[in-house]
Parts: structure tokens; sequence; C-alpha cells
């Protein structure tokens, strides 16, 4: 009976989708004069809200704690991406439950996959086949996707062209920085200590980057689940390299990475849960952490401070607050 509601629901919705998009021809355009580019992750909308700056309105769809492999777009979120004059997203199959939306919305608007535009070549390929979407954590890669979909929006909107090569280069110099800076601080990990155990495994692209070995409870999306051996088998890990701190994500929920801290306990190993990094979702707007330098200072101060590194409590740019660690090894 519950597959059949499940099934019924979603026919629903799908209905619902096609029923507002056969409809968008009567929805009115934006009122002012500057377009609004609705971006679906604030990896985007941030930093490209600062490259566009007063030529455009940028609304990011997903807030923080949101995770977007799990999310359902909602009546609202339709309307809003209808209202849009242009569409960004980090494509890559990140917003999978999207993307039927917008490839039928891109007859009519702009819709730019930032992850896409880059060289097939340097996309991580999960098992050799599934590309990993979460390129934002390599600070040079998510530098050259930005650059390209700046471009893309000064070529749709060209009043936007002159606020592009005005800002972009700030932005992406800030970017830079904060590379360098994660780099040093990685250096100052003894190479045992270079991995990074998480919830998901977002953080390829980090620990490709820099050198660090990632191991996540759940794979590269949220929707698998960590199975007993799993689980079992990386407490066992955590135990053989003397991992330091076993990290939970703001999108993700805590009770798989609690279950190996548990398991690797039980085995005899010293072993902290680390502050919350921040992975599909950043931290709230306004924020130091809602921005994107902000939040890969905080990742970073975080990971090499926990596992025994070398990083100023406050982070590259002295903003972090990061809560101190309770080194609990009960168990």
């Amino acid at each position: 009976m519950r597959q059949i509601l499940a099934h019924l629901r979603t026919l629903a919705r799908r209905l619902i989708l096609s029923c507002l998009l056969a409809a968008s021809v009567t929805i009115p355009a934006t009122a002012s004069a500057k377009p609004m580019i609705l971006a679906t992750i604030a990896q985007l909308g941030e930093p490209m809200s600062r490259i566009l700056g007063n030529c455009a309105t940028v609304e990011t769809l997903l807030g923080p704690g949101v995770d977007p492999h799990l999310y359902r777009l909602t009546r609202s979120d339709v309307a809003k991406a209808l209202r849009a004059d242009g569409l960004m997203a980090n494509g890559l199959n990140l917003e999978a439950q999207m993307r039927d939306m917008f490839d039928r919305m891109s007859a009519r608007k702009p819709v730019i996959y930032a992850g896409e535009l880059l060289d097939p070549s340097k996309i991580v390929l999960t098992g050799g086949v599934v590309p990993d979407p979460h390129i934002w954590m390599d600070p040079r890669l998510w530098a050259e996707a930005l650059s390209a979909s700046a471009t893309a929006i000064a070529k749709a909107f060209p009043e936007c062209a002159p606020n592009v090569s005005q800002n972009q280069a700030t932005v992406l110099a800030e970017i830079a920085a904060v590379d360098a800076y994660i780099e040093a601080r990685v250096a100052t990990l003894p190479p045992s200590a270079r991995v990074l155990a998480t919830a998901h495994d977002a953080f390829g692209y980090f620990g490709k980057r820099y050198g660090m070995k990632v191991l996540g409870v759940q794979g590269i999306s949220t929707e698998s689940e960590a199975g007993v051996a799993h689980i079992r088998d990386m407490a066992q890990i955590i135990l053989d390299r003397r991992i330091a701190a076993v990290f939970v994500e703001t999108s993700t929920a805590a009770r798989a990475v609690d279950a190996v801290i548990e398991g690797a306990r039980a085995l005899g190993a010293t072993v902290t849960k680390g502050p919350a990094l921040f992975s599909d979702a950043m931290g709230p707007p306004g924020t130091y952490e809602g921005g994107y330098v902000g939040m890969l200072d905080h990742n970073a101060t975080s990971v090499v401070r926990a596992l025994g590194g070398d990083a100023p409590e406050r982070g590259l740019n002295g903003r972090l607050n990061i809560p101190r660690q309770h080194k609990d090894t009960s168990g």
C-alpha cells in the first residue's frame, strides 16, 4: 500500500510540474530591469553574486543544511525557477531531481551547468563511470567553473559583461589565497595523518588536490546507505591507521559517523568526532562560513587541527569560530 501511495505522490508531483511548465508563458517576467539569476547551491550563488555585482540579482535555491542529493522541489521552487531570467546549477547529477525541469526550461532561458563547462578529463569518475559532482572542493577547479559560468552569463546578459570584467579577478584572487592556505596547512600533517574520514564521499576532489586519502561512510550520493560491513571495515581502518578524528557534515545525518566511531572505540581506537564540515551546503547567508572562501577555510582549519596539524584557531582571515572538540574516548 505504501508503494502505491508513494507512486501516486510521484505522479502528482510530475503532473503539477507539467502544468506549471505549460503555463509558464503566462508568468510575468521580472519587473526590474535587472535580470534575476537563480542558482541551485550557495557554492555557486555566493561567488557569482559578487562577480555579477549590481547588474543582476542572484538568488540561491537551497539553503544551509539542505542536501541537494535528496532535495525535492516544491511548487514555490518551481514558480521561482519559472520567474528567473537565468538558471545556474552544478550539474554532473548533483541536482538529479531538478535536471528534467531545468532542461525543459532551457528552451526559454539560459541554463548553465557549471561543472559541465569544465574539461571532462578533470572530472573524477567514481568506479570509472559515475561523475563525482563535488568539484567545489578543489578551489582551483571551482575557480575555472566560476569563470566559465561568468563568461556564459555575460554572453546571455551583455549588460553584465563590464561587472564580470571588473569583479572576477578579485573573487578569483581570494579563492587562490585560500587554496594556498589549505595547501600549506595540510603540509603540516605527517603523511600518516593525511586521512580524511567523513560522512559521505564529498571530499574526493579535496583529497586529490591536497594529497589526502578520503574515506566516506556513504558514497558520493547521500541516497546510498552505509552497510554494516562497510562501517566495520572503516572502524578497523581507523584503528589500524590511528586516525584521530572522523567528521560529520552539516547537510547529512550523523548516525553513520557515530556508528563508525563507536565501532572503532570498541576495537580500542582513540578517536574523536571532529567539527561538522560543510560539504553539500555552506553556512548561513551573511556569515563568513556562508561564503565560499569561509566554507573552505572552516573545513581545512577544522580538519588540520583535529588531525594534529598546525593551523590558526581563527583560520586564514581570523574570522572562524570553530567549536572546541571534546576528546571523549569513552565507548
